[in-house]
């Protein structure tokens, strides 16, 4: 019954008080009722019988559909307390799909053993409305582009209180790929044909057509890519590739700060295609408080430029700390395979000349050959596009030996590691990481400053300075280790979707004697996530009993111009 209690004024928005429903019905008849901005026209009657069919209309997707209700409203209010009633629950459930199951993806067989429609449980709509959506997504993914419902009813009989799901449906034939066109790039056939990684007669794929869109994008070849496909019943498909060649030249500028190398600018030039076949040439100037670096680099696809290609580099880095300097000259030839994101292994041969000076001593010249090899693999826990848990875990190995003299110094230094990432629930996460390193030699202190280990800083043990722990000699001065040991652990807990608190523990030591202490240090931060990265401010203050430093802060942060 409505009660026109106070006079309102006629441009008033309508105040709706819904009592008796849980927040989310609630929600939901509220959209409904959203529409009345002021009461609807007409009598008592009227009014009373437009609030009850949009109450119904946002009951019914949820399962109810006898509500009991009190209306009472003014020109400004409305009040409705309302009783749910019965729920309609899932009865039978008929689905009819004319396929073996190894005609099926994992994900649709998924669907078709385990329909989220459970016997005596609340129906409701949007659940049978995505069920239904998902089903024939996950079959035209899969090659059935023609799939199509024979049969889809949602039978509710509310006497009884059940529902029952009828699906059929008529999947059509599967369709291959008959004929692939590229258009629009200067790149050779060959190289665009390694870049598709579908071939004529495959059952089409739309996980591969993502999966080729993204790698089109990630060569750096093309500014834009297009993958449509033009079917031809009942079961042919073409696959038509439009793309876009990037500019000839590209210019990137970044500026950046951190503890450990405190303000830096990079200045980056590529050329993307260098010739048809495909190379591309890329360099960078970086310059930050502690040194210097340029690179070059040259890669010549072998014959995919994402996955198998070689790299010919040159470079030349400087570093000065407090107790040491080193400028390292290197050129060399690497083979670098890998499989998108996940792994990737590079086996290469080096030719370097260094310049070092260690604390007082005379500074060095040495040159030397160093054949090398690196692997790195990432294992993802969890749904691909949002796993829980990631781990990471690589490995590092050279061997070095003088080029240029008689008495050869030889030496194999050997490092491996891995971290492990890991997102309890929304709000709580783990991060941990643990490097070892080892250089087997007879002679350390022949061994090239850059190649052996340092610790300290914003990614390893913080609370210390950058390379700070490391072996001392007479006068003080830090030499470098030959082993290494570093270990961390973080826990993370979300405060919003972009900052996180941190605390966390690190402890490590670079030693040529196992005597050598381990360094600890402790603290608490905070992380800024964003799309270009992950800001990190922490504060650290070292607890084994040989250290005495005061909290030191420590800043990582990186953004492009």
């Amino acid at each position: 019954m409505g009660l026109l209690l106070v006079p309102g004024l006629s441009w008033a928005k309508l105040e709706y008080q819904i009592n008796g429903l849980d927040s989310a019905l609630a929600d939901n008849v509220r959209l409904h009722l959203s529409r009345f901005e002021r009461l609807p026209p007409g009598d008592e009657e009227a009014i009373e019988k437009a609030f009850s069919a949009a109450i119904s209309k946002g009951l019914q997707p949820y399962g109810y559909y006898q509500p009991q209700l009190q209306m009472q409203w003014n020109e400004q209010e409305v009040r409705l307390d309302i009783d749910p009633g019965p729920a309609v629950v899932w009865g039978e459930v008929d689905i009819q799909l004319p396929l073996p199951p190894g005609a099926l993806g994992r994900s649709t067989q998924k669907l078709l053993q385990q329909p989220p429609f459970t016997r005596g449980e609340r129906i409701e709509h949007p659940v049978y409305d995505n069920y239904k959506k998902d089903l024939l997504l996950g079959l035209r993914q899969q090659g059935y582009l023609d799939a199509a419902w024979a049969k889809s009813q949602l039978r509710v009989d509310v006497e009884r209180g059940q529902a029952t799901v009828v699906l059929h449906v008529e999947p059509g034939e599967r369709y291959r790929i008959a004929d692939i066109q590229v258009k629009g790039s200067k790149l050779s056939d060959k190289t665009t044909a390694a870049l598709v990684n579908t071939r004529i007669g495959e059952y089409y794929s739309a996980e591969k057509i993502g999966e080729l869109y993204e790698d089109l994008l990630t060569t750096g070849y093309f500014s834009n890519a297009v993958v449509d496909v033009e079917r031809n019943p009942p079961n042919a498909a073409t696959l038509v590739i439009e793309l876009d060649d990037q500019p000839k030249d590209q210019f990137t500028t970044g500026l950046g700060y951190g503890t450990d190398t405190g303000a830096r600018g990079k200045v980056g030039w590529t050329r993307s295609q260098v010739n048809s076949r495909g190379d591309d040439i890329y360099s960078n100037i970086q310059v930050s408080q502690i040194g210097e670096e340029v690179a070059l680099q040259y890669h010549i696809p072998w014959p995919h430029p994402l996955e198998r290609y070689l790299s010919l580099d040159t470079g030349w880095k400087r570093e000065e700390t407090t107790d040491r300097e080193s400028s390292v000259l290197t050129t060399g030839i690497a083979l670098k395979r890998s499989q998108r994101k996940l792994w990737q292994y590079s086996v290469g041969i080096n030719l370097e000349n260094e310049r070092y000076r260690q604390g007082n001593n005379p500074t060095e010249t040495v040159t030397y050959l160093l054949p090398n090899y690196h692997y790195i693999e990432r294992l993802l826990f969890g749904e691909p596009q949002r796993p829980t848990a990631v781990l990471k875990y690589w490995l590092d190995s050279s061997l070095g030996f003088n080029a240029l003299v008689t008495e050869n110094t030889l030496f194999l230094s050997v490092s491996i590691g891995a971290s492990y990432v890991v997102d309890f629930n929304e709000d709580h996460g783990l991060a941990t990481r643990f490097e070892l390193g080892g250089i087997m030699t007879d002679d350390f202190y022949s061994v090239p400053l850059s190649k052996r280990f340092y610790t300290g800083g914003d990614q390893t043990v913080r609370g210390f300075r950058y390379n700070s722990i490391s072996p001392e000699d007479e006068s003080g001065d830090l030499t470098g280790g030959q082993f290494l040991n570093v270990f961390s652990a973080e826990y993370r807990y979300s405060l919003n979707q972009e900052w996180k608190l941190a605390l966390f523990a690190d402890t490590g030591r670079t030693f040529i004697s196992s005597r050598e202490p381990f360094h600890s240090g402790a603290g608490v931060g905070l992380r800024w996530v964003l799309p270009i990265g992950t800001f990190s401010f922490d504060v650290a203050q070292p607890v084994t009993s040989e250290d005495k430093s005061s909290p030191r802060l420590h800043i990582y942060m990186g953004m492009l111009l």
